[in-house]
Order: structure tokens, then sequence, then C-alpha cells
């Protein structure tokens, strides 16, 4: 993950963190399937824009996204 997180966004490094928040992972981790959750878009460092007033997201941050989470599935569903 790292290698490509370099590729998209150079000097980011991956940290495991927890989020609030509520998805899928509610209802597969209840029945043993390990499930994780992976942003693809991040936008103002500051944090403006997503879940406030006017909500919005810069439309480059939506295309890059978009090309890193598609390499990231294709990445481990080609692994064995």
């Amino acid at each position: 993950m790292q290698t490509l997180v370099d590729t998209y966004w150079p000097g980011l490094k991956v940290i495991p963190s927890m989020a609030n928040g509520y998805t899928d992972a509610t209802f597969l981790g209840a029945v043993g399937i390990p499930t994780y959750g992976i942003p693809g878009m991040w936008g103002d460092p500051d944090g403006n824009g997503a879940h406030g007033l006017d909500e919005r997201m810069e439309v480059r941050s939506v295309y890059v996204g978009r090309d890193y989470m598609f390499d990231l599935v294709k990445a481990y569903a080609d692994k064995p």
C-alpha cells in the first residue's frame, strides 16, 4: 500500500488509525469477516469542504482518488 501511496502522494505515510463512523464493516465484522476502510479522496489539508457547510470536493481529488482506488483493488486482487 505504501508503494502505491508514494506514486500518488509522495511523502505521505500510511499509518493505521481508527475513525468514528458507520460502514458495512459493522455488519461484516459481526459475522467474522475482517474489513478495513481506506479513504480514496483527500481534499483541503485544512479539512474545509467535507461534511461541513458548502460541502465540496475538488474535481481533481475525485479523479485521483478514483485512480488510486482502482490501482489498489488491482494490486490486492492480483495477490494469491
